[in-house]
């Protein structure tokens, strides 16, 4: 699993310009471990990569993986999540 990065895409609508982050949770045994990453939302295709070869996750432990998606100050403000895709790839050997 650390061998692999983690790729969500998604397409975003919104009224007014505001941050979005993406968190990565892992739980494994007692920990969680927590990889943030900022949307691009000035790019055209917007797409965060998660390295798990950078975090200290227990492979063999590993109980729930989930995203939470942070909206910072969202208020009166329309946002559309559409085409959200998940997507798993190996690392390249060096």
């Amino acid at each position: 699993m650390r061998r692999h990065l983690l790729r969500m895409e998604v397409i975003v609508e919104v009224e007014k310009p505001l941050e979005i982050f993406a968190r990565l949770n892992g739980r494994h045994g007692p920990n969680t471990e927590q990889i943030v990453r900022e949307l691009p939302l000035s790019d055209d295709k917007i797409m965060v990569e998660f390295d798990l070869a950078y975090t200290k996750l227990n492979e063999k432990r590993v109980e729930a993986m989930w995203i939470d998606l942070i909206f910072e100050g969202p208020e009166m403000n329309q946002v559309t999540l559409r085409d959200l895709t998940f997507s798993r790839n190996p690392r390249a050997e060096l």
